[in-house]
């Protein structure tokens, strides 16, 4: 019995497809390599993104403190939202707004008050009904963040 025989008995077409098959397995390897690769630059991109925000009871040393989805009537509410990074770069001042919404009523618009890179509103007990409210951290007609809680009345 012989071994394989040398190279130069392999045919050009045998050679041809084995050249094609290598490079075909070499660029499945380098698009999967680079997928992953971006995938974890997305990632990281949306995380700088993402902020903190909640509704809470009370501000506590410049944070928040209370923070719950449903509240009582009659109680002060606070609206405690961290700024991208990305909007401190500019020089300019930003002016972010919270509006809060009761259903689809606008109940309040103010500039809420910046520290570092948080920003906090609330709204007075008096204006606080029953219902499904939220409130939204705007800059101009960008949406920054937004938060849903519910008020239910007093109980007894």
């Amino acid at each position: 019995m012989q071994g394989l025989p040398p190279i130069r008995y392999i045919r050009k077409t045998t050679l041809v497809f084995l050249v094609v098959f290598l490079c075909f397995i070499a660029h499945r390897i380098f698009v999967s390599v680079n997928e992953s690769e971006s995938k974890k630059v997305n990632l990281k991109s949306e995380d700088s993104q993402a902020t903190y925000n909640v509704v809470c009871r009370n501000i506590v040393g410049g944070l928040p403190f209370g923070v719950d989805s449903v509240f009582q009537v009659h109680t002060r509410l606070h609206y405690y939202s961290e700024v991208p990074k990305l909007l401190w770069d500019a020089p300019v001042e930003r002016k972010i707004k919270h509006i809060w919404f009761n259903g689809a009523d606008t109940v309040q618009q103010v500039l809420c008050t910046l520290a570092d890179s948080t920003c906090e509103s609330s709204i007075a007990p008096l204006l606080l009904a029953p219902g499904e409210w939220s409130v939204d951290a705007v800059e101009g007609r960008r949406l920054l963040s937004s938060r849903q809680f519910k008020v239910e009345p007093a109980r007894e």
